[in-house]
């Protein structure tokens, strides 16, 4: 059983790593198969919503896995591997397009780590076609609000909240201690909701 929801099972994964290792290409194509969704997901919350720049850098990151997965050695998972290498050109390609802005780089340093803690349980029942489409719109203002915090910021809540990665495999993705990732993830929840505070319904704002 997997770890987390949509992840291959260890020993598969590990089978079909050795396998495209050794020249199998239907191993290879099933190995990327079941990470692309992943990694475009990633991709799409790190540059705000951009489709076709999402593609294009999910993409790269499955070239990538193609051309160099005889250099994975590994130490971590696999999908922490795939993790990084999804930021690593996300932010390469938005520091190429000039496309982010250091507006809140300088948030308050004295935030206090909060411990990991259980999030809202969402109904099963089906939304109907109203709920559906005010959901996607809330997505959608979410999206282009997230796009306007720091690099740091961005990366943790998608890390955290979008692909729901534990904080210290969210240290190990990002290579920044866990102390970090744990004040990082508080500061730029916070600025988050003060972005959406004019759609987040009064007393609807805070994490608790």
């Amino acid at each position: 059983m997997s770890e987390y929801p949509g992840q291959l099972p260890p020993d598969q994964e590990r089978t079909l790593i050795q396998q495209a290792r050794g020249g199998d290409a239907a191993a290879m194509d099933a190995l990327l198969g079941a990470h692309q969704d992943r990694v475009f997901r990633t991709a799409l919350g790190l540059l705000g919503g951009d489709q076709e720049a999402a593609f294009e850098v999910a993409q790269e990151v499955l070239v990538s896995v193609f051309r160099h997965l005889d250099q994975f050695r590994g130490d971590s998972r696999f999908t922490t591997w795939l993790y990084r290498m999804t930021v690593n050109f996300a932010k390469n390609r938005s520091v190429a397009e000039g496309r982010r802005s250091a507006r809140f780089v300088s948030l308050d340093n004295s935030a206090q780590e909060d411990d990991e803690a259980p999030r809202r349980e969402h109904a099963a029942a089906r939304p109907s076609p109203r709920e559906e489409a005010a959901g996607g719109e809330m997505m959608g203002m979410m999206m282009a609000r997230l796009d306007e915090l720091a690099e740091e910021f961005r990366s943790v809540l998608i890390l955290r909240y979008m692909e729901d990665r534990s904080y210290e495999e969210i240290s190990e993705i990002l290579g920044v201690p866990l102390g970090t990732i744990k004040s990082r993830i508080n500061r730029g929840r916070s600025e988050l909701r003060r972005l959406m505070a004019d759609v987040l319904p009064t007393g609807k704002g805070d994490d608790r």
